[in-house]
This record gives structure tokens, sequence and C-alpha cells, in this order.
């Protein structure tokens, strides 16, 4: 039976920095490589803005320039507008 290895990583010390930056790098290159963030947040029991801030600190920039960001046409924001004061999901 293969048994899970995980790296045990102890808190910083110092009041500002409660990750080592090798730590934060490690993170950045797994979200890079496609680990989801939603995972990510979990196994390291870290916060969303957190990641977020990461990211944009340390991230790439070829990550940078290839995030996939949503853009809805004025058509589509209408529909979900009416759907909101409709009281329904779009």
């Amino acid at each position: 039976m293969e048994t899970m290895q995980t790296e045990q990583y102890a808190p910083r010390p110092y009041r500002f920095s409660r990750y080592g930056r090798r730590l934060i790098l490690k993170i950045v290159q797994e979200v890079e490589e496609g680990l989801p963030r939603k995972e990510a947040i979990r196994i390291y029991g870290l916060g969303p803005s957190i990641i977020r801030a990461w990211m944009q600190t340390y991230g790439s920039t070829h990550y940078q320039q290839h995030l996939k960001r949503n853009s809805y046409s004025n058509l589509k924001k209408r529909i979900i507008v009416s759907a909101v004061e409709q009281g329904r999901r779009a």
C-alpha cells in the first residue's frame, strides 16, 4: 500500500511574513502548472486573496498574459441584469 507524503512547512516567526518565499514560489509554480486555485487553497490552508496577490506578484509574465478572463457582450450583460431584477438565475 502506497502512502502519500506531504511536506510540512512551519509557520514563519516573523510578523509580516507568515510563509517563506520558497513555499510561495512553489505554490505559484504549482498553480501555473495547472493546479486549481481552490485545490491550492485547500491543500495549504490559504485564502483566495493571498493566492491572487501571490500570482500577481510572483507569477510569470507568460501566465499573466494568458490568464483567462471572462468578458461579456452587452447582450449577455443585459440578460444577466434582467434575470437578477426578475429574481431568477441567468
